[in-house]
């Protein structure tokens, strides 16, 4: 295949090597002989693609590493179906490039790109009530491929007796059809759950990204943050860390190599990002993080998954006496990470008189999860899933390691990916439950 590919590379479209063994008589050796039929020279003709009902045919095309009128290439034709498949807005399975000759030309083959669209949407309401938010109305709506050109909006809103959430956030992949990514985000919080303080959370971010390699991007973000702590009751707490505003910038280097962004069955995924706080605002600090994810696909259908994170903070000078704002550390537990603790219950805690323990959270934080995913019921978008997570939040001077197992089922539904999982702590604390039921919507990772 390498050699029939290396020819195609050259122009030789119909390329053919073929391989003949023949044993060497009375020794344990075979000689292995290549042939080649080179063929004539061709070129690319029209580039024709069909079942694209609503993703618009440029959004297709600017993938495309071929072009019409090009010399044949067979490494360009395949990088090209990776990167129409790596969209993520198609089928498994139905992204089918096809070369077809063109009558009375013996050098030209024109392209034929069939796709069959999936639902590249999730949206979700519900309405109900619980102990720690009281009653609650909540909504999502994130299209992966808006108006079928490629963009992605994202829209929440969760209004609650003790929390209410909104944010809207926009994508656009080619800005102006360059090679430039540009995006922001708008978000307003104000959350009464804690039983340490309360706050409110307003600000917006801005992004730009350009691709630096095959494959990789680099991204410069600006975020600006206000935050106010409106009601304490832990009375060891320094709102003045917490109060005002943060103006930050960030600098991302990412890597995509995964064979599909929505539904992942090989490749790679790994995201570097250095943040500083200090470009005006009163806070100050240094983030840096790491964010890794590999899948390979083991026997049939069965998918190793995995995902590594590494995470530190620091105070620059400026706070270094003073120390970080609690809303910036790092917590673990939930949906999200480690999936046998409840929600931000991992991280160092401290006695408070009067109250449960509270959780400080931590300047570091770094957790692996790894799952094996396999169909269910195939037609109906229906998987099973058993995964083992672990991971530390606090110092890195004093690292505790906690660890989780489980199983779930995930829904590949209508209205987006469905999760029910069931994590179980191993060595619990004492204060820790002994399981966890979770459901969340949208991929894990």
């Amino acid at each position: 295949m390498t050699l029939t590919e290396k020819y195609q590379d050259e122009g030789y479209a119909f390329a053919n090597v073929s391989r003949l063994l023949s044993v060497v008589p009375g020794e344990n050796k075979v000689n292995v002989v290549f042939r080649f039929e080179k063929g004539q020279k061709s070129k690319f003709g029209k580039i024709l693609i069909k079942g694209n009902s609503r993703t618009r045919d440029k959004v297709i095309r600017r993938e495309l590493l071929i072009k019409e009128g090009a010399q044949f290439s067979g490494s360009d034709l395949r990088k090209s179906k990776e990167n129409v498949n790596r969209l993520g807005y198609f089928e498994k399975g139905t992204v089918v490039f096809t070369t077809v000759a063109v009558k009375g030309r013996n050098d030209l083959l024109d392209v034929e790109i069939s796709v069959k669209e999936r639902n590249t949407g999730q949206m979700s309401v519900g309405a109900g009530y619980s102990s720690a938010q009281g009653g609650f109305f909540q909504g999502s709506i994130s299209q992966n491929n808006f108006l079928g050109k490629g963009q992605s909006l994202n829209f929440s809103l969760s209004v609650a007796k003790n929390k209410t959430d909104f944010n809207l956030s926009f994508t656009e992949p080619y800005l102006l059809d360059t090679k430039w990514t540009a995006g922001g985000d708008i978000f307003h919080s104000e959350n009464r759950m804690s039983e340490s303080y309360s706050f409110k959370k307003k600000g917006l971010g801005l992004r730009v990204g350009y691709p630096i390699f095959d494959y990789t991007r680099a991204f410069l973000n600006y975020r600006w943050e206000e935050v106010r702590i409106t009601d304490t009751i832990d009375k060891t707490l320094d709102t003045s860390l917490d109060n005002g505003v943060a103006s930050s910038l960030s600098a991302t280097v990412l890597r995509d190599r995964r064979n599909n962004s929505f539904e992942p069955t090989g490749g790679y995924f790994a995201k570097v990002t250095t943040e500083w706080a200090g470009l005006g605002g009163d806070k100050h600090w240094w983030r840096n993080e790491f964010d890794g994810r590999y899948f390979k696909k083991l026997i049939g259908d069965l998918v190793f998954r995995s995902r590594y994170f590494l995470g530190t903070i620091e105070a620059l000078e400026e706070n270094k006496e003073k120390g970080l704002p609690r809303t910036e550390k790092y917590y673990l537990g939930g949906s999200r990470n480690l999936r046998g603790y409840s929600f931000q219950a991992v991280g160092p805690k401290k006695s408070v008189a009067g109250q449960p323990d509270v959780n400080e959270g931590g300047t570091f934080s770094t957790f692996g999860i790894f799952e094996l995913e396999h169909p269910l019921v195939r037609e109906a978008g229906l998987k099973w899933v058993v995964f083992f997570d672990a991971g530390h939040a606090g110092s890195p001077d004093n690292i505790v390691i906690k660890k989780d197992y489980g199983f779930g089922f995930r829904w590949f539904s209508p209205i987006g990916i469905l999760r029910f999982e069931f994590g179980y702590p191993i060595n619990p604390s004492s204060t820790d439950a002994s399981s966890q039921f979770h459901f969340d919507i949208g991929q894990l990772f």
